[in-house]
């Protein structure tokens, strides 16, 4: 690899023009289908936020979060478990439909009610407390919950609330829009292979400000090297999800580098019903024999973020917990209760897709080589991502790697999706908790209405999680972009991890 990168980069880096009415995006990941109820895993963001709206905006730079009208021009309470949304009138969809209410109720309701299994296996659990959308009249909704939603403004603007065309998915069917998805978006897809590329373009009857770009084409290269090569030879205007320990050599002419620490972490999920792990003592031991500074040192350069608790400061006042330190490091420790535990040696796996979370397989050695300085045995069983992700063989094991970013920017955000109890952990028999105060403070810190109360509940909610052991948390990533050095734009923080900002006013192309 690092020969292979020395020639590359031997290449001249030949001058730019200042400005492209096209950019050309490599990604190392993609989607095989871009419906925003279906898909709104970290592969799609980047293609998502481009192509749909929601009704509500998050302003994606602002600290702390602050919200804008989008599909909706304004939003109220009237009871305590509905809101009333009045619509952006004369907005297009990409097929020439118009916008209004009806479509609001197809695209919510089939989330909401969860009837389809594909809508509930995305990220629609998010959505649990949400009852349906109501037609009020051509241009207003109401939306009901279940019970107070505290969350309200953050679910309704996350991706997977986006809006899509009732007339055109009732016309061509659902599997036809997932390949040749329609949104009121500023871009809109004009050539979609799946795993392979997709090409986008300006939106001319746009309700908003005008796309950015004139024509926007993202490929998939799934190999780091390849996307440098393309980098430097002008194939690609921007490349994502560079190595960190690689960011020094692309330190060249007409090229620049861009990195954030998203609000996410990596984590290992710790099955609670299969021995060894079954055990509370023996899950407390593996988190305290494992050192996450040395993992972030060594593996991460230093650039990825070692946590305290299982909660991130994007979340800002008043919900942040300042000061909170849960995680340590304590080997000694470890051994001790790995003793009381009985613990004699007994065999441990974890399955894990290889590299698809960047640096994901030298963690896991590290980590293996960690335990052993405990007396944990740990087998690694790596598969290809589709594998990993289609079957369930991880079933059967203690450990399964995964990402839990910010699903959407509230405490509950990294949380809501694994801990609730309509989670797919939960439903995989995962994450079984047995304190007796989880139940209620889960649903205190989930639900409650007075902020304070909820704060208080979230803070012993993480003391619990500590208890419970069901998470190893590992670090939070560092992403790094590479792209043409009269290319800037900040880090979307306040929308989904990966996201690329091409709105308008997002984006700079040019001097």
């Amino acid at each position: 690899m690092k020969i292979l990168l020395s020639l590359i980069l031997s290449i001249s880096f030949l001058a730019i023009p200042a400005h492209s009415k096209e950019l050309r995006i490599a990604l190392s990941t993609f989607e095989r289908g871009l419906d925003p109820q279906e898909n709104t895993g970290n592969s799609g963001a980047p293609m998502l936020y481009q192509i749909y709206d929601t009704l509500i905006e998050r302003e994606s730079f602002s600290t702390p979060l602050s919200f804008k009208p989008g599909l909706a021009t304004e939003w109220r309470q009237v009871e305590p478990t509905v809101w009333e949304l009045k619509l952006r009138k004369n907005v297009l969809f990409h097929s020439g439909d118009t916008f209004d209410a009806y479509d609001v109720e197809f695209s919510l309701d089939r989330m909401y009610h969860q009837e389809d299994p594909a809508f509930s296996a995305a990220w629609g659990r998010w959505h649990y407390n949400f009852k349906d959308a109501e037609v009020v009249d051509q241009y207003t909704v109401r939306i009901h919950t279940i019970r107070p939603e505290p969350a309200f403004l953050t679910l309704i603007s996350s991706r997977s609330a986006g809006i899509a065309s009732k007339d055109y998915q009732e016309k061509v069917g659902f599997e036809n829009s997932k390949l040749n998805p329609v949104g009121t978006g500023p871009y809109k897809v004009t050539n979609f292979v799946p795993k392979e590329s997709l090409t986008l373009e300006r939106f001319d009857k746009y309700w908003g400000a005008p796309a950015a770009v004139d024509k926007v084409t993202m490929v998939y290269v799934p190999e780091v090297a390849s996307r440098i090569t393309g980098l430097v030879n002008k194939e690609f205007d921007l490349i994502s999800n560079i190595p960190p320990d690689q960011a020094s050599a692309l330190n060249m002419d007409g090229i620049r580098t861009q990195g954030v620490t998203w609000p996410m972490f990596h984590v290992w999920l710790i099955s609670m019903n299969i021995s060894p792990t079954d055990n509370p003592l023996v899950r407390k031991a593996l988190r305290l024999c494992t050192d996450r500074q040395a993992l972030v040192d060594g593996i991460w350069n230093g650039l990825a973020a070692t946590p305290t608790a299982h909660q991130f400061p994007e979340y800002g006042s008043p919900l942040y917990i300042e000061g909170l330190e849960l995680i340590k490091f304590d080997p000694a420790e470890g051994r001790r209760l790995l003793a009381e535990a009985g613990y004699n040696g007994e065999e441990m796996v974890v399955s894990h897709p290889g590299n698809y979370y960047l640096y994901g397989d030298l963690a896991a050695q590290v980590i293996q080589q960690q335990w052993a300085n405990c007396g944990l045995k740990l087998r690694l069983i790596e598969e290809d991502w589709a594998t990993y992700k289609k079957g369930k063989p991880h079933k059967d094991t203690n450990f399964r790697a995964w990402s839990n970013p910010m699903y959407y920017p509230d405490p509950m955000g990294a949380m809501d999706t694994h801990w609730s109890p309509k989670s797919w952990a939960a439903k995989d028999n995962l994450w079984t908790p047995s304190h007796p105060e989880w139940n209620k403070t889960y649903e205190i810190a989930r639900f409650a209405t007075d902020v304070n109360e909820r704060r208080e509940a979230y803070k012993k909610l993480l003391e619990l999680s500590e208890e419970e052991s069901g998470w190893l948390l590992l670090y939070k990533p560092h992403e790094l972009y590479a792209m043409r050095d009269d290319i800037s734009f900040e880090i979307p923080i306040a929308q989904r991890p990966y996201v690329i900002p091409l709105r308008g006013g997002e984006i700079k192309i040019g001097n």
